[in-house]
């Protein structure tokens, strides 16, 4: 990636040049969207809105003094609504089970009820929201209502539990009290038929009564050990010293007068309590009340289709653009014509556009096809791909040889031209051949050498011999002349006469194949006899370009490159990093040879910024499109 601050052209460029990435994710996400949200059932949502308000009953205020419950309220209510009890009565109510029902078969249908109910306190307030979830839009608001009307008869019904526990109770103290004040009396009856005329003091008798009272009346709510109630015996054993020296008959007749008087107004409080817990058992006032019933959803809150394709789209625009941003930044190649001159210090000789583009404009379809499975070029494909600018001279690709031609600018000492790549699948060899025509076009004598012993293609492309060839010239075995591949050669090779006399030029090129592949390339290239022979060379024709294997791979290359006046590398963007191609610059260098330029391969469209020909492009492809449209129409009228 470029390394500089981007702008808006730069984002523009890269969003062109990885359009099919982002096409593709834009596609792949809501493909998936839709079978994903097709896969899944619509679901309603309807919430229910119950208030909770705390009255305090004389039932209830009993009820406390018996229960102390610290929890939180609200808390404990929200959890109470989804309880067993009050969704095993939603289930009877809506008949998915029966009183008869197997325990088990409850069990299962109470445990998927609890599943489609959910409860939550309202932030700040008494009240509780009941939400129903299902996929039916009725079902979930019944569901709902009916989960708020059953969780407030339950309310109802466990505040007559509790008034009810309230009046039993005081029932039975009632009943103590009752009989504990019969025999008090009969007792002090007895006891007053016996002695007659004692009596104590009015106001001693009068305190001790209040106090006996109040002690009775507080260990109906505490316990012997509360601070109250000790506070209280103190008292009444204070009182009590006070009147030792009363006899004991007096005494105790005092102490039954008061037992009397205090178990007198405990039944008269009790009495009272019970009517008062009567009435509220009496009561059909709960504390819950519903403030918000459910209403019948019309939109589903999930699976709907309508919501599914446009969120689909938003994430897959967001994904491919972050994929494009992601593979430029971890794409290490160089992009831009500046990047080059900048990181290697090269001139950049031309840029050679990509022939497919040239050929035809392929629509996304098929070229995401290409991607995933590449198609193998024909021959007929292959031949026009390596022979470019003899099948198609008024192209972009051969105008862009023309311009390579220019800048190369050839001299009596620059003669020998090694056309080499960083690694393999860079085309060099197709720019040497297509550089060699263009050359020959221009009525220079051009010699291409296939000095790649390795894996050579030259003379497949021009349908020549592959022996005898360079390897045969260096060992001394064949002459100049039998080594040659000129014009006829290639005419009895695969190449037609029609083809041939297409486009002039071809006539000006000689070919030397690489002969028998030797086992020792390197040795073969290091030969002492190589030297003269790129002399003798230079002595019959006027440009020779060799086709050297790529650098960094193996050492043929280098090895030839001291020998040649200058040398070419090829870079394809997008398939050699900008280490490997500064590392073969560097390479080159060290061995004394002389680098002349980069020439940037198979360039797309709008895809690489070509900030110096701005134009470029645009023009090239329009200029020769209208060119190639005029010459159809004048050969129609023909």
């Amino acid at each position: 990636m470029a390394q500089y601050e981007l702008n808006l052209r730069d984002y523009i460029r890269i969003f062109h040049k990885r359009k099919l990435t982002i096409i593709t994710s834009f596609v792949a996400v809501v493909i998936l969207s839709f079978l994903y949200v097709s896969r899944q059932p619509l679901l309603y949502e309807a919430s229910s809105t119950v208030k909770i308000e705390e009255r305090k009953t004389i039932a209830g205020l009993l009820t406390e003094w018996i229960v102390y419950n610290p929890a939180d309220v609200m808390a404990s209510e929200t959890q109470a609504i989804t309880g067993y009890p009050v969704i095993k009565k939603v289930a009877l109510r809506l008949g998915l089970i029966t009183e008869e029902s197997p325990l088990e078969n409850i069990h299962e249908v109470v445990g998927h009820l609890r599943s489609k109910i959910d409860t939550e306190r309202i932030k700040d307030t008494n009240m509780i929201q009941i939400t129903a979830t299902s996929s039916q839009a009725q079902e979930v608001t019944d569901l709902a209502n009916i989960v708020a009307e059953v969780y407030i008869e339950e309310n109802l019904l466990e505040k007559a539990k509790q008034a009810r526990h309230a009046r039993e109770f005081i029932e039975e103290q009632l009943a103590t009290i009752e009989d504990r004040l019969r025999q008090t009396e009969e007792r002090l009856r007895i006891f007053g038929d016996e002695v007659r005329g004692v009596k104590l003091a009015e106001p001693i008798e009068n305190k001790l009564v209040e106090l006996e009272f109040q002690l009775a009346e507080l260990l109906q709510q505490y316990t012997k050990k509360h601070p109250k109630v000790i506070q209280l015996q103190e008292q009444i054993k204070q009182m009590e010293q006070q009147i030792k020296g009363f006899s004991g008959q007096e005494l105790e007749y005092a102490r039954l007068s008061r037992e009397v008087d205090v178990n007198k107004k405990l039944y008269a409080m009790l009495k009272e309590k019970l009517e008062e817990a009567r009435i509220t058992e009496a009561q059909k006032i709960g504390d819950v009340s519903v403030v918000n019933p459910a209403a019948l959803p019309h939109t589903p809150i999930s699976g709907n289709k309508s919501v599914a394709l446009p969120v689909g789209m938003i994430m897959g625009l967001v994904l491919g653009f972050s994929l494009a941003l992601l593979l430029e930044t971890m794409d290490t190649s160089i992009g831009t014509i500046e990047d080059v001159e900048n990181v290697i210090k090269l001139p950049v000789l031309g840029l050679v556009p990509s022939i497919e583009e040239a050929k035809r404009k392929r629509g996304f379809i098929a070229e995401l096809k290409n991607r995933i499975m590449p198609v193998s070029k024909n021959q007929e494909e292959e031949k026009l791909t390596r022979l470019i600018a003899h099948y198609k001279p008024r192209s972009p690709a051969a105008e862009a040889y023309r311009n390579i031609h220019t800048n190369l600018k050839l001299d009596p000492t620059k003669k020998v031209i090694l056309v080499t790549s960083s690694g393999p699948r860079e085309g060099k060899t197709t720019v040497v051949t297509n550089l060699g025509i263009v050359m020959a076009q221009a009525g220079l004598k051009t010699l291409l050498v296939s000095a790649d012993l390795r894996r050579p293609i030259l003379s497949k492309i021009f349908g020549v011999k592959k022996e005898p060839g360079l390897s045969e010239l260096i060992m001394g075995t064949v002459q100049l002349e039998d080594a040659l591949n000129n014009i006829t050669d290639i005419m009895l090779g695969e190449m037609k006469f029609d083809d041939i006399r297409l486009t002039p030029g071809i006539e000006n090129i000689w070919i030397i194949s690489s002969g028998k592949l030797p086992s020792n390339p390197v040795e073969v290239l290091d030969a002492k006899g190589m030297p003269a022979l790129i002399e003798k060379f230079k002595s019959q024709f006027d440009v020779i370009i060799f086709d050297a294997p790529p650098v960094l791979p193996v050492t043929d290359a280098s090895i030839l490159a001291p020998k040649v006046d200058c040398v070419v590398i090829v870079y394809e963007i997008g398939r050699t990093s900008r280490e490997a191609l500064m590392r073969t610059k560097t390479q080159l260098q060290s061995i004394g040879s002389k680098v002349a330029g980069v020439i940037l391969n198979n360039t797309r469209p709008q895809t690489e910024t070509l900030s110096s020909y701005p134009y470029y492009y645009h023009y090239k492809y329009k200029y020769y499109d209208k060119q190639d449209s005029d010459k159809k129409h004048q050969e129609k009228e023909v």
